[in-house]
């Protein structure tokens, strides 16, 4: 069963604009979700450069053990991310 557990708003510049935390069992203090989201946009960023694929639009999906990171993007380009 899928269920969202945190999600945060990212800015084109990386900037964390919004996150809600969607009670999971541990919750992340203050600084571990701006490096969080952080963290994502570098990669995010540094995935469509390096893609051989033309007009790749970066990381979509990162799969772990006990979560699913998905990344969607708005019309205005700013990635956001909803933990699954």
């Amino acid at each position: 069963m899928a269920a969202v557990y945190n999600l945060f708003i990212i800015n084109k510049s990386g900037g964390l604009i919004f996150y809600k935390d969607y009670g999971s069992a541990k919750r992340m203090d203050t600084n571990d979700s701006l490096r969080l989201a952080s963290l994502w946009h570098s990669m995010h960023a540094i995935s469509q450069q390096l893609s051989p694929t033309i007009g790749c639009f970066g990381i979509e999906l990162l799969q772990a053990d006990n979560f699913d990171l998905h990344c969607f993007q708005s019309l205005t380009g700013t990635p956001f991310l909803d933990d699954v």
